[in-house]
């Protein structure tokens, strides 16, 4: 006790060592991390054939579902797509038993011409695809599976619809305080 006793009076009469201030304070404290509520996943597949990677990605954000095609060519020489119309791919998205929900094509319009696309040696091309969130909602709980394709392609690349799956962790807290006085 007396050690306590000799310390606090060593700290009060040093100047600059110790002082006392009044006030009033406002604790804070905020989420930095959502416990329990679900988070977004990503479905991925890819595949090569010949000298032709092709990559699917499939991401839910802000109840849009984006798609990405990316076509990706491995080869040292020039790789050339033709086709008889303007469209190059199609993404289809399928239910449990394979019933068309929704396809890309659908509510686009192509030209009847020759369509040339050459994909440099070691480049990539990537063809974006999105259900707005009117559409997606319609179709969500029934939509499985997409597949994407270049058209006149022997593949077609396939995979699941993303879920949202919940996590089950502590949230993370911040707290701090603002102190307003001398």
């Amino acid at each position: 006790m007396r050690k306590i006793i000799l310390l606090l009076s060593f700290f009060l009469l040093i100047p600059g060592m110790a002082s006392a201030r009044f006030g009033t304070g406002i604790g804070i404290t905020f989420p930095a991390s959502s416990a329990g509520s679900s988070a977004p996943q990503v479905t991925y597949a890819s595949l090569t054939y010949e000298n032709i990677a092709e990559e699917l990605t499939i991401q839910e954000t802000h109840g849009r579902l984006q798609l990405e095609f990316k076509i990706t060519n491995t080869s040292s020489v020039p790789y050339t797509l033709q086709q008889k119309t303007s469209q190059i791919y199609d993404i289809i998205i399928t239910d449990k038993n394979g019933k068309k929900l929704w396809q890309w094509s659908d509510t686009m319009a192509f030209t009847e011409a020759l369509t040339t696309v050459v994909i440099s040696p070691h480049s990539a091309t990537v063809y974006e695809a999105e259900l707005d969130s009117k559409t997606y909602r319609g179709i969500k709980e029934k939509a499985v599976l997409a597949t994407a394709y270049l058209l006149n392609s022997p593949c077609k690349l396939s995979t699941k619809l993303p879920t949202r799956t919940a996590t089950h962790s502590t949230p993370i807290l911040i707290h701090g305080g603002v102190i307003v006085g001398n």
